[in-house]
């Protein structure tokens, strides 16, 4: 019982002080201005395990303490108090600490008190000089409001009723003007009252004061009656003027329409006036008909000339009387008439030329007979030979029976359709021209429209979807109807194209002087150039894209069709297989075959480069850029064309290689290793190396084999044979060295046939023959050796950057091939 009456009177002490230390807090809160600290309430019963440090001091209840009677709560709660004690005391004594320091800074605030009560003094009197001086200028302020809002209406008054003496001034001027017949001067007075607002002119002031007893309607009326007068008289002066040709008045007369606000009209007039111009001049030039081969061209080209100078030469006026802009009215009404005049032409030129008539004979044509007859190219039992000057290849086309496309009637000839097409392509030219000047005139004009927000009179009483954004025609009647020749233009082209080579390739000739290609290949390339010059200078896109494709189909069927027939049937023509053609002969007519393809592969890729950089540098027409780019992506079946010719070429090449010289090959080497061994003593060393037997037999055996092929072949074609040549050369000696033996003396003998024919070989063709050889060199190497593991010092990793080409197993055949190396010391290597 005493220790627990100890307890509770050291409870309740502690309790008395932490009361202390809370009103010591709030003292401080005072006098500094700091926020006391929010203390947790003690929990009405105390859960020992949740007491903690963390707590602060607990809220003084006495009560609670009172009603603790368990001796464990009475001893928790003693020892949260016995903490919550130490920590104050830390707290009083760091304030005991700064006691000096809060002092001193007392007296300065004590000594900043009476300086504060001067500055709050000084302080009122400035609010109460600036609430007086606010309140002045806010009454003065509305006094001048006042005075500007009646200022503002006085001139509003001054300025209705000045514009009400001008409104009066005008009508009574435009009066007398029409009654003295003065157009021009009514009009400047319809004008001049025109710039004034509609509200002045139909207001009640105007109604009352402008009237008087020669004029007694209303203003607005008076305008009104007056502009439809004069325009019914500026309209019949202009059309009688315009009727006259007499270009004063007529000029006189477009220029007074603006003035009485009959803008759209007056353009209307002088647009139909124009186009009356461009009409009469077009059926003048049709009446007087030229056998000329491009009098449709001089028409076409004539008109457009006369539609741009038009533009060129009225514009400033219509800008000028009209404004910026304007002369889109006129552009699009010339556009009209543009397209009814050149379709009157163009018919006269599909009636006059029979395209129509041509292109139905050439639809019922044939297929090119050339596509027929080569099946049995080669099979004539003639006497060609391609080694005779100027040999006929024609002879290399049999003959079948069927109608050719040379045997069409005068309508397709190719030389009048060239004739045809050159006059269809300028057409096309001159078309694009005109629509790109007209294009660009319009988008400036409408320019200026979208500006200035009057480009939705452009579209009054029109469909907006048939219109582009510059105001003209998508699609305009010109433009359909150059379409429609040029459809007709490509049919022709084809025709043309075909017939051309049909007959080049039945008057194909060889002569060796002139060159190491036939007679066909230059004029079927002059014609190929014709006829995509042509498309280009038809400034169409899209046309030449359909040219360029059916060129690759010509090239493709007429013309490598023929020489891929030829190819197959050349061979089977000669004595040996019932033929009379010698083998000799054969193998030179296919030889020229292969120089053919070879030279027309080149021709397609400098033809499609010629082109291109014309197609960028815009030689044969001004285009666009993105007719450009459509342009130079439609050359490409010509390169398409180029890869199938050399695919061709490389098949006939090794063609050529293994019928005529592969078999060559190995007699060539068994007459020229005759008597040759490498298994020498030093005597028969000597000899050998003085001799150079082997050497000189090759050379003398394989330049009388491939004299003909040089002498015949392109530098080009007798290089890729060489490369089948050298590459079968080395096969074939690998072959022979792996069954001969040799001593040391032998390899280095090997050695020097390998460096010399090596050497021999490439300095006959472009192609590295150096490489060819690795393997053989390799063998040289190994055949070399002392002794078997010298191979060491080569293999593995101190190969360096030798890439070995022969595999262990041949590596150990090679080495057996010496005679005094041991066969065990040989098989029992390690590789």
């Amino acid at each position: 019982m005493v220790e627990e009456g100890v307890a509770f009177y050291s409870v309740i002490w502690m309790c008395s002080f932490l009361w202390l230390r809370r009103t010591l807090d709030d003292f401080k809160a005072t006098l500094f201005g700091c926020s006391t600290r929010r203390r947790p309430s003690m929990p009405a019963q105390l859960d020992l395990a949740q007491a903690n440090t963390a707590w602060d001091y607990p809220t003084l209840d006495l009560d609670h303490y009172r009603s603790l009677t368990d001796l464990q709560e009475i001893q928790e709660a003693l020892r949260l108090l016995d903490q919550e004690e130490n920590r104050v005391d830390g707290d009083l004594d760091a304030l005991l600490a700064d006691k000096e320091s809060l002092e001193g800074k007392m007296e300065g605030l004590d000594v900043l008190r009476p300086r504060l009560g001067n500055l709050k003094k000084d302080a009122l009197r400035m609010v109460s000089i600036v609430s007086g001086t606010s309140h002045l200028a806010e009454r003065i302020s509305d006094k001048v409001r006042q005075l500007d809002l009646e200022q503002s209406r006085v001139k509003e008054s001054m300025k209705q009723v000045e514009d009400v003496q001008e409104l009066k001034y005008c009508i009574t001027g435009l009066q007398q003007a029409l009654q003295a017949r003065d157009d021009e001067t009514a009009a400047a007075f319809v004008h001049r009252a025109s710039k004034l607002e509609q509200r002045v002119i139909e207001g009640s002031f105007a109604e009352i004061t402008v009237p008087n007893s020669m004029n007694p309607d209303h203003p607005a009326k008076t305008l009104a009656d007056a502009k439809q007068h004069l325009y019914r008289v500026f309209a019949e002066q202009f059309d009688v003027a315009a009727t006259a040709r007499h270009e004063a008045e007529i000029t006189r007369y477009f220029k007074l329409f603006p003035l009485i606000g009959c803008q759209a009209e007056g353009l209307d007039k002088y647009s139909r006036f124009v186009c009356g111009i461009v009409r009469g001049k077009c059926q003048e030039a049709m009446g007087q008909v030229v056998p000329n081969p491009t009098f449709y061209v001089t028409l076409l080209s004539s008109l457009f000339e006369h539609v741009a100078v038009i533009v060129d030469k009225h514009t400033p006026l219509v800008q000028t009387h009209y404004g910026p802009g304007k002369m889109l009215r006129v552009i699009q009404r010339l556009q009209e008439e543009s397209d009814l005049q050149s379709g009157l032409i163009l018919d006269a030129f599909m009636e006059d030329r029979q395209i129509a008539r041509k292109i139905g004979e050439i639809q019922s044509l044939p297929a090119p007979s050339s596509r027929q007859s080569t099946s049995s190219a080669m099979q004539r039992t003639g006497s060609s030979s391609f080694s005779k000057p100027a040999t006929s290849l024609s002879s290399m086309a049999g003959t079948t029976g069927a109608t050719s496309i040379l045997e069409s009637s005068p309508l397709t000839d190719p030389r009048e359709l060239a004739v045809n097409c050159e006059e269809m392509a300028m057409i096309s030219q001159q078309s694009y021209m005109f629509h790109r000047f007209l294009d660009v005139r319009a988008k400036d004009e409408m320019e200026v429209l979208v500006a200035e927000g009057e480009d939705g009179q452009v579209w009054e009483g029109k469909s907006r979807a048939l219109y582009d954004n510059n105001g003209l025609l998508c699609v305009s009647g010109l433009a359909r109807r150059v379409r429609e020749v040029m459809d007709a233009y490509l049919i022709m082209e084809e025709c043309f194209l075909r017939k051309s080579i049909d007959k080049a390739m039945k008057i194909d000739e060889y002569d060796e002087k002139a060159g190491p290609t036939s007679s066909c290949v230059d004029d079927v390339f002059y014609i190929l150039k014709r006829t995509v010059h042509r498309a280009m200078r038809a400034a169409d896109p899209n046309c030449l894209a359909a040219a360029v494709a059916a060129a690759a189909r010509a090239l493709e069927n007429d013309y490598l069709g023929v020489f891929q027939r030829r190819m197959m049937t050349t061979f089977a023509g000669h004595e040996g297989r019932g033929g009379t053609m010698g083998v000799g002969e054969a193998k030179v007519q296919y030889m020229v075959i292969l120089n053919n393809l070879d030279v027309s592969a080149d021709y397609i890729q400098k033809l499609t480069f010629e082109v291109q950089q014309d197609v960028t540098q815009s030689i044969f027409a001004p285009l666009s850029d993105a007719d450009k780019e459509r342009a130079s992506a439609s050359l490409a079946p010509l390169a398409s064309s180029a890869s199938k010719f050399k695919q061709l070429l490389q098949t006939g090449i090794e063609q050529l290689f293994g019928q005529t010289l592969k078999p060559r090959l190995r007699p060539l080497f068994h007459e020229s290793y005759k008597d040759v061994k490498y298994v020498l003593d030093e005597e028969e060393y000597a000899e050998a190396d003085a001799n150079d037997v082997f050497t000189k037999r090759f050379r003398a055996g394989f330049d009388g084999m491939v004299e003909g092929y040089k002498k015949t072949l392109t530098e080009n074609n007798f290089s890729k044979v060489m490369a089948l040549v050298v590459e079968s050369v080395a096969k074939q000696w690998e072959k022979i060295i792996l069954q001969t033996k040799f001593n040391q003396l032998g390899a280095l003998c090997f050695d020097k046939d390998l460096r010399a024919l090596g050497h021999y070989l490439s300095n006959m063709t472009e192609w590295p023959s150096r490489d060819r050889f690795t393997r053989l060199n390799q063998m040289v190497t190994l055949l070399s050796f002392e002794a078997p593991d010298e191979i060491y010092d080569y293999w593995g990793n101190k190969a360096g950057p030798v890439t070995w080409r022969l595999t262990v197993t041949e590596v150990k055949k090679v080495l057996a091939l010496r005679m005094d190396f041991a066969p065990d010391d040989v098989a029992n290597l390690k590789l």
